[in-house]
């Protein structure tokens, strides 16, 4: 098959779809299709694996958006229109509702080609960058976004709370769930104890590291990490948290971290591109935290179980699908910084149960390999084609 994936966010942006998009296109690739992409990015070939130098990339007139600035925005002008033409692609695959969304939609609809979208969040929880965080805001969210979806032949949800949110909200087209994937060989888990202080050593880390990795926002709730962080530094002083991105509240948070005494403590590493380095300090690290209620199914959690770390997180949305208590994890009460440092601290002090809990998130982490998820897709492009023809 020939697939056309279009989205506005695409290597090198960090962030779970771009992440997403790129592990899909590589699988596809893998099972033989001819793949090409579409995207706001730019910049995007040289972080491509040199494997897959022959993805077509694509990267439409775009500008940095002002929330976020690694992020950018572009205008539905048919701009893609030509080289899709030329492509002759069996299956159009749109990722998200905004621009090159639009491109996706229209020019599926001119070509007569099959369209799939995947809805991949619960964008109602990032109307405050956008001044909208108001109810009439959020009801105009959610019907934009399901007007979207309902314009596509099949939808795709990496979770079902997601699936059953946009069905509750008018959704009329097929849905199914299909998880995220990701590369299980390219995140994998430190290979020994010597490998992993060589890492710490390398990124400044002396003691027992804890993890966050994603967009530093508000609706990620990462006051609530510092303020556990806080509490944990009184009982273990040597202990240490890396925050791992960028984002509108970097500043607040940077002064939170001072205001609570934890600043010589708390590594703000800033953007880091996807690529070695993030599995690196993945390795280099300890457990995973988050606090953030606002998750449908975070890439960033399942490249840190992939690298067998540890999961502590509250149990809100596709978080409590992802998450098994116990096995994988544990969940902690929302919104509250004791229970999370004390789930935390009594972890790290059972290294029996560290390991346990380790080597099992690397095996559920194995199951949502891009081979194992994206064979599932290309099923569902060849139902959809079977269906259409």
């Amino acid at each position: 098959m020939k697939i056309a994936i279009f989205s506005d966010t695409f290597l090198p942006q960090a962030n779970g779809a771009a992440t997403t998009v790129y592990q899909s296109a590589k699988s596809l690739m893998d099972l033989g299709h001819e793949v090409a992409i579409f995207s706001a990015a730019k910049n995007s070939k040289k972080y491509i694996e040199q494997k897959y130098n022959n993805l077509k990339i694509f990267s439409l007139p775009s500008f940095p958006a002002l929330v976020y600035p690694t992020q950018r925005l572009a205008l539905p002008f048919l701009l893609s229109f030509n080289q899709l033409k030329k492509f002759k692609p069996d299956i159009i695959h749109t990722h998200t509702p905004f621009a090159v969304g639009w491109e996706a939609i229209i020019e599926a609809k001119i070509l007569k080609i099959p369209l799939v979208g995947t809805h991949h969040t619960f964008y109602d929880d990032y109307l405050k960058h956008v001044k909208l965080d108001y109810k009439w805001g959020k009801k105009f969210s959610w019907k934009y976004t399901v007007a979207y979806y309902n314009r596509c032949d099949l939808v795709l949800s990496p979770s079902q709370t997601l699936a059953d949110a946009l069905k509750k909200q008018g959704l009329k087209r097929p849905i199914a769930v299909l998880p995220n994937s990701l590369d299980t060989d390219f995140f994998y888990p430190s290979v020994n104890f010597k490998a992993k202080n060589a890492l710490k050593k390398l990124y400044g880390i002396k003691n027992k590291s804890l993890i966050f990795q994603g967009r530093l926002s508000y609706e990620k709730s990462l006051d609530i990490v510092l303020k556990a962080f806080a509490l944990m530094l009184k009982k273990d002083p040597g202990l240490q948290l890396m925050m791992v991105g960028d984002g509108p509240e970097k500043n607040n948070l940077e002064k939170l971290a001072d205001k609570l005494k934890i600043k010589d403590h708390a590594i703000f590493t800033g953007y880091i591109p996807y690529g070695k380095k993030i599995v690196e300090i993945y390795q280099a690290n300890d457990i995973y935290l988050t606090a953030s209620k606002s998750e449908n199914m975070p890439m960033s959690i399942l490249e840190a179980m992939a690298c067998g770390l540890p999961i502590i997180a509250v149990k809100e949305r596709g978080l409590a699908e992802l998450i098994k208590s116990g096995v994988n994890g544990f969940f902690v009460k929302t919104d509250n910084p004791k229970n999370m440092a004390e789930k935390t601290l009594d972890l790290l002090a059972d290294s029996d149960s560290m390991e346990k809990i380790s080597q099992s998130s690397r095996l559920l982490a194995l199951g949502y390999s891009d081979k194992a998820i994206n064979k599932l897709l290309e099923e569902f492009y060849l139902e959809l084609l079977k269906k259409r023809s």
